[in-house]
């Protein structure tokens, strides 16, 4: 048994020894953490691995540190960070905490956003999945296709899962709300709620023809459809939670139905979009975007009318990939030209 005693002197730490049984102590004070150790333990090193990497730097052979000198010195600190994790687990009440005063509040907070931190490409097969039991049991498989280590996927996978149960019924912002409850940066934020907005709204992203879409881009998708298409997009003291997306802004789409169905609307939409592309001098793609204009627009606008409904909505990802990008593809606009036709059809 390891315990970590805030004592600041021997006496007092002899006291509490004549009180028990027999122990294992680690004594620090104050106390200290070795980040580097501490980034092998949430990377899912065992204390094995751990030492066959630690004995390849040079401090090892400095201090003639034997194998099992340095198995030691690894499961001090691994005993310590277990006693630390049930902290790190709710990070405000950690940071706040008279039981882990004699670490600073920058240590804290730094070991808060490693604890936190995660892996694209784990998070990449997470974010198609429901968050239950069954997937727990499977990440064993995950984590070959990931090349990533079978505790530190635990590890995030019940992180993701707490996120998402102590956020999804908050009103505000998501992020706002993440960044509160589990002081994480920005940035890190933004990837936790990416992922439970996903998940949330049960979005399809898993399916093969998807499986080149990065967890960057969904990132960047879930931000924007966040920013413009939930109710807080409307009002920002909506109470409702920022997970929710606008209903009634997706009834309202269908209005745009007579875009393709009419011909006097779809021939001033189209003319609109031509002249645009004249002023901002692309005449290369003017002819392209001409003869395609009506397959480009019915595609996008079909898409936009189905969205009231949850199964085209969940749908939505698929749909865009497979209707106004593979005509895109076809008709060869290049990479960034695609995105200013989308802009002009808006």
């Amino acid at each position: 048994m390891v315990l970590l005693f805030p004592c600041r002197n021997a006496h007092t730490l002899n006291t509490q020894l004549l009180l028990g049984k027999m122990l294992d102590v680690t004594v620090t004070s104050p106390s200290f953490i070795d980040m580097d150790m501490f980034d092998l333990w949430i990377e899912g090193f065992s204390i094995q691995e751990a030492r066959v990497k630690l004995q390849a730097m040079p401090h090892a052979e400095e201090f003639s540190m034997s194998p099992g000198l340095l198995e030691i010195h690894i499961r001090d600190h691994y005993s310590q960070f277990a006693v630390l994790e049930a902290g790190l687990r709710h990070p405000d009440s950690f940071v706040q905490a008279c039981a882990f005063n004699q670490l600073s509040v920058s240590t804290r907070k730094q070991l808060i956003q490693k604890y936190y931190s995660v892996d694209e490409r784990l998070l990449r097969e997470l974010v198609g999945r429901k968050l239950t039991n069954k997937t727990r049991r499977e990440l064993s498989e995950i984590t070959e296709r990931c090349e990533l280590r079978l505790p530190s996927c635990k590890r995030q996978f019940d992180n993701l899962l707490c996120v998402v149960r102590r956020t999804e019924d908050l009103p505000g912002r998501l992020v706002d709300n993440i960044q509160a409850l589990f002081l994480l940066p920005p940035w890190l934020s933004e990837f936790y709620a990416a992922v439970v907005f996903i998940i949330t709204n049960r979005f399809e992203v898993s399916k093969r023809s998807l499986s080149y879409i990065t967890f960057g881009d969904l990132t960047y998708c879930a931000g924007q459809l966040m920013a413009h298409w939930s109710v807080l997009a409307k009002d920002l003291k909506d109470d409702s939670s920022g997970v929710d997306l606008d209903l009634q802004f997706f009834h309202d789409i269908k209005e745009c139905k007579p875009l393709v169905e009419k011909k006097d609307y779809l021939d001033r939409h189209k003319s609109m979009v031509i002249r645009t592309l004249q002023e901002n001098k692309e005449i290369k793609i003017l002819p392209t975007v001409e003869s395609n204009f009506k397959p480009i627009s019915k595609a996008i606008v079909t898409i936009a009318c189905g969205l009231s409904q949850a199964r085209e909505m969940q749908d939505f990802f698929l749909d865009i990939v497979e209707k106004p990008s593979m005509y895109f593809q076809n008709v060869r606009l290049g990479q960034k030209r695609p995105v200013l036709v989308l802009q002009l059809l808006h």
